[in-house]
């Protein structure tokens, strides 16, 4: 099995079920945490791509938002996916979500896809083989300053120090009123690879959300780590991001989050 095409068809097919019923969600309810909903969409896209790795992949693990980890293994190949990713935008209305699926080896992203279903493009990247969407390369942008940088800073409530990621909104807010904040990470990230979005923070995320973005920005030149400038480690069940290009990633990391 090919797996790049099989990553990018099983995106595709569940983006499909998530587009179809975009604007007609009949049921959600509340998570663990108020505000934290899943809908009936959330669980068909699920269903329909687990039941595809099953199939072609039957020794893999599989971590995914809602259904939690399906095998009790660490090493090896595991898919980390979210059938869903912006369910609240979903919901609502606002047409900015999308479905990420990612395939990692011994915790390492090697294959990731991120799909954007109303706007019909695909983001994705292979280790090694860089990053593109809907089959055209894509790079991080080259801007270097703050003051000219569109960046998107968010945090999970309940899961960081709010105050936190305030001080960093704060700190920007002296050198960019450029920001963005839209609602799905893993979308979020796709657009750092693709260079719409200068750089992207936020914490209180789990592997889900990032594990896709990672090797797309990566692929696409640019630097994803957590937020003391170390390797994500897609092993723990929370993290943080800070995903930019070379020059804007040092920047922020040194002028503004390692001096909060």
């Amino acid at each position: 099995m090919n797996i790049p095409g099989f990553i990018c068809e099983t995106a595709r097919g569940a983006g499909e079920i998530v587009r179809q019923h975009y604007g007609h969600v009949k049921t959600r309810r509340l998570k663990s945490d108020r505000g934290d909903f899943v809908t009936e969409v959330d669980l068909e896209s699920e269903s329909y791509i687990i039941k595809r790795i099953r199939e072609e992949f039957p020794e893999d693990n599989i971590i995914s938002e809602e259904a939690g980890r399906l095998r009790d293994i660490e090493e090896g190949y595991t898919w980390i996916i979210d059938p869903l990713d912006g369910t609240r935008n979903y919901a609502i209305g606002i047409p900015f979500f999308s479905v990420s699926i990612a395939l990692t080896r011994d915790g390492r992203a090697e294959h990731g896809a991120v799909y954007d279903p109303i706007h019909d493009e695909l983001f994705f990247a292979s280790r090694g083989w860089g990053a593109t969407m809907n089959g055209e390369r894509i790079r991080v942008s080259t801007e270097p300053d703050l003051e000219d940088a569109v960046i998107t800073v968010a945090w999970v409530r309940k899961k960081v120090e709010r105050t936190q990621f305030m001080g960093y909104v704060e700190h920007l807010s002296h050198r960019t009123s450029y920001f963005r904040r839209l609602g799905s990470a893993a979308l979020a990230t796709a657009y750092v690879a693709a260079g719409r979005f200068d750089a992207f923070i936020q914490g209180g995320l789990n592997p889900w959300d990032v594990a896709a973005g990672i090797v797309l920005v990566e692929e696409a030149g640019g630097l994803a780590t957590d937020l003391t400038g170390r390797p994500i480690d897609l092993t723990r069940p929370e993290t943080d991001i800070l995903a930019a290009n070379p020059a804007l990633h040092n920047r922020l990391l040194s002028e503004v989050i390692r001096r909060l």
